[in-house]
């Protein structure tokens, strides 16, 4: 895997300028950033061990659907627009639709949409999370919570 700097940051602000050290610090603090020993058990093939970073390893797989899985997107809409008897899904241009042209987009907004929401941030703690979310509630809120919680476990 990569052991460049750049891959271990996290940014604070955009800049125009390409690795531009100004807007980026290195969050110590954050799980993903971490560098780690894993071991991947590929039967007949054997064993293999490597040091990676979790943001590394969802870069790999995000890279892997990019490159196998989101050019049959075009597939998928082509079945869709005879499904629904279309010469094309959209007017914007004359030979071919907007989706015609973004189809491969679509599927891999929608796989970075369930994959960045459920995978790459399931590891986060969700007790902490609510209990913080709880406290940022104004006390009389919180009392409300409180009784309406104790009210439903009573039922």
């Amino acid at each position: 895997m990569l052991y460049f700097w750049w891959f271990n940051v996290s940014p604070i602000k955009v800049g125009m300028v390409p690795f531009d050290n100004s807007t980026i610090h290195i969050d110590t603090s954050a799980s993903l950033f971490k560098l780690r020993q894993n071991h991947w058990q590929l039967g007949p093939l054997g064993d293999y061990q490597f040091v990676a970073s979790p943001i590394q390893m969802h870069l790999f797989v995000i890279t892997c659907f990019v490159a196998m899985i989101a050019p049959f997107g075009a597939l998928f809409f082509t079945a869709l627009k005879r499904a629904l008897k279309a010469e094309q899904l959209g007017e914007m241009f004359t030979n071919g639709g907007v989706i015609d042209r973004a189809d491969c987009l679509l599927i891999t907004g929608l796989f970075m949409f369930i994959y960045i929401n459920f995978i790459v941030y399931q590891t986060e703690d969700t007790v902490k999370t609510m209990q913080e979310m709880i406290l940022q509630l104004s006390p009389q809120n919180q009392q409300v919570l409180y009784d309406r919680l104790m009210l439903q476990k009573g039922s």
